[in-house]
């Protein structure tokens, strides 16, 4: 389920009409079926934001990916903000050390920060394919 299918169904689930969600998020009705559609695959993250807070979810929920991830699914880097939030939002145990609010970083800021822990993570499992292939234990 993408993340189009998702409004949609949060948005019935709790008993919002596209229109009234529309009206509250302060865009067309049009507008909001093309994100539920995905014909807007990149939604802006401030929109994100207040879909969440209309419909009573979180960003986490709203934008959870249930297939689980291969190394191919992985961009080189992230170019935009809701693909980089995305990324962010799977990774809870980056919550459980805190240190940042995604809620107040900028556009940005969210991408520099999710391409930072996709290059960190990139190189710690180098390294350790590394230690594999050369049978070393520490």
């Amino acid at each position: 389920m993408n993340i189009g299918e998702r409004i949609k169904q949060i948005r019935q689930e709790r008993g919002f009409s596209a229109e009234e969600v529309a009206k509250r998020l302060g865009v067309s009705v049009s507008t909001l079926y093309r994100y539920e559609n995905s014909s807007i695959s990149k939604i802006p993250v401030a929109v994100i934001d207040k879909l969440c807070e209309i419909l009573g979810t979180s960003a986490n929920k709203l934008m959870k990916n249930d297939e689980s991830a291969s190394k191919e699914d992985l961009p080189d880097s992230f170019a935009n903000a809701a693909e980089a939030m995305a990324f962010i939002l799977k990774m809870p145990v980056l919550a459980a050390y805190g240190g940042y609010d995604i809620n107040s970083m900028d556009e940005e800021t969210i991408i520099r920060f999710a391409n930072e822990i996709l290059e960190q993570l990139k190189l710690v499992s180098y390294k350790y394919q590394l230690e594999m292939q050369r049978g070393e234990k520490k």
